[in-house]
């Protein structure tokens, strides 16, 4: 059972009826830059710490599990987790991370779970762009109902890279749990193409959630809200073999040849990650520092947002959003990342009920 602090936490009166609020729990504080959570079957939880160090929390207690070497500027180092679907079975736990001995590049690795503790096996992806600034690096991995690992690219502020299909950056990958392009990906066996590529046209994905009933795919990415002063971050719906427009198309373009966004923000988000719960989607934001919930209307293929709530908000920047195995949605604060205002006790992990 998960230690926690108790946070009384309202909802600004946004759409809601009166006197409904979210009861916020601390979990654990005092972490640096927390970037992805994995529960392990059992109980207790993996935390990826940009710096390098994998946290394990059990029980009340935080130590370390593991740590990796990392290229740590602007948005790089250690970032996304996933545990193997089979876990623990089959004991892997995988991460992303970028490193910069023998060539700057964004990886994906695995390590093997010793209960306390995790130990290097192996790279299963390497060659993932990335670049000296650090930004852009997508970063999220998880793996989805088919038993594949996505992963999430970014650009690295080369954007004819998005466009680029023998290029990984800008996109998203899909592969067997050993580190194979996935059986049924759109360019396998196309020339001067990557086989990992599921879609592509993407700036800097950074989530991942699948449908709890259809199974699609959903992701989310920031778009250039730093760059010409507006917004166009994006929640889009996944489809293999995809073009999702960038740099050719901002925001909703309604060209032929390219997927428009689900969702839109007029004015800068940079949404983190994104997580279905209780039948409605919820949406981490970095610059917007709320927890947004999407309430989705329609059928496979043909969804729509009829509606946007701000959820939660006073604790700054919130990157993860991820359903528990206790049926509470866990987020984190990215305060300690550079870029927010640091409150006592960050970074956090947070229990919503």
């Amino acid at each position: 059972m998960l230690s926690r602090r108790r946070l009384l936490v309202g909802l600004l009166g946004l759409g809601l009826s009166r006197g409904q609020g979210l009861r916020a729990e601390e979990v654990v504080g005092g972490l640096e830059v927390p970037w992805a959570l994995a529960f392990l079957p059992g109980g207790g939880m993996l935390i990826s710490e940009r710096p390098g160090r994998i946290r394990l929390f059990r029980e009340g207690r935080l130590s370390t599990y593991a740590e990796l070497p990392v290229y740590r500027r602007g948005e790089s180092g250690l970032l996304g987790l996933a545990l193997h679907p089979r876990f623990p079975e089959a004991p892997y736990v995988y991460a992303y991370r970028t490193v910069e001995e023998g060539g700057l590049r964004n990886q994906v690795v695995r390590l093997r779970h010793l209960g306390e503790r995790g130990v290097w096996e192996r790279v299963i992806l390497d060659g993932i762009p990335a670049r000296p600034h650090g930004l852009h690096s997508g970063g999220r991995i998880a793996f989805g109902p088919d038993g594949m690992l996505y992963v999430t690219t970014g650009e690295g502020y080369e954007r004819a890279m998005a466009q680029d299909l023998s290029s990984l950056g800008g996109k998203i990958l899909r592969l067997t749990p050993e580190g194979e392009p996935a059986p049924g990906n759109p360019f396998l066996g196309r020339p001067g193409t990557r086989p990992e590529i599921w879609s592509y046209g993407h700036r800097n994905p950074q989530g991942l959630a699948w449908h709890p009933e259809t199974g699609e795919l959903f992701a989310s990415e920031h778009g250039p809200s730093g760059e010409q002063g507006y917004g166009y971050d994006e929640i889009n719906l996944i489809r293999p073999g995809g073009n999702y427009g960038w740099p050719q198309v901002v925001g909703r373009g309604e060209e032929p040849g390219y997927v428009d966004p689900l969702y839109v923000w007029p004015e800068g988000f940079p949404p983190g990650n994104l997580a279905f719960w209780k039948g409605e989607l919820y949406v981490a934001g970095l610059r917007g520092q709320a927890l947004l919930r999407l309430r989705l209307q329609g059928e496979r293929g043909r969804w729509r947002v009829v509606r946007a709530e701000p959820m939660l908000s006073g604790f700054g920047r919130l990157r993860e959003v991820q359903v528990g195995p206790d049926g509470a949605l866990y987020v984190t604060t990215s305060n300690r990342d550079g870029r927010g205002q640091v409150r006592p006790g960050d970074d956090r992990v947070l229990r919503l009920a």
